[in-house]
């Protein structure tokens, strides 16, 4: 008799960005990126649909997120960068160490 297999998975974890992300917003998405982590879910999806800015502060929550993703076995992924937060996030190499 063949027994059934299956696969629970649990969901994506969206983080959404909307407005400016400099040293103000820092904390708060830091805050945002590692509590999506401790979820524990499949992935994390960091949605740049609504972000204007990207600045360094920010991009170093995001690497925070991402190693601590990592550490606990969730990755992370970025979607919907446009315009100059695109450009700032793939010039500076930080959309590839999300995506690549």
């Amino acid at each position: 008799m063949t027994q059934p297999s299956y696969q629970i998975v649990r969901e994506a974890a969206v983080v959404r960005l909307s407005g400016d992300f400099d040293i103000n917003a820092r904390d708060e998405m830091r805050a945002a990126l590692l509590e999506a982590v401790r979820s524990a879910p499949a992935e994390v999806v960091v949605d740049f649909a609504g972000a204007a800015f990207l600045d360094s502060e920010a991009m170093g929550a995001l690497i925070e997120g991402l190693n601590a993703g990592r550490e606990a076995g969730v990755p992370l992924r970025i979607v919907n960068a446009r315009g100059i937060v695109h450009r700032v996030l793939d010039v500076s190499g930080v959309l590839e160490l999300f995506n690549g």
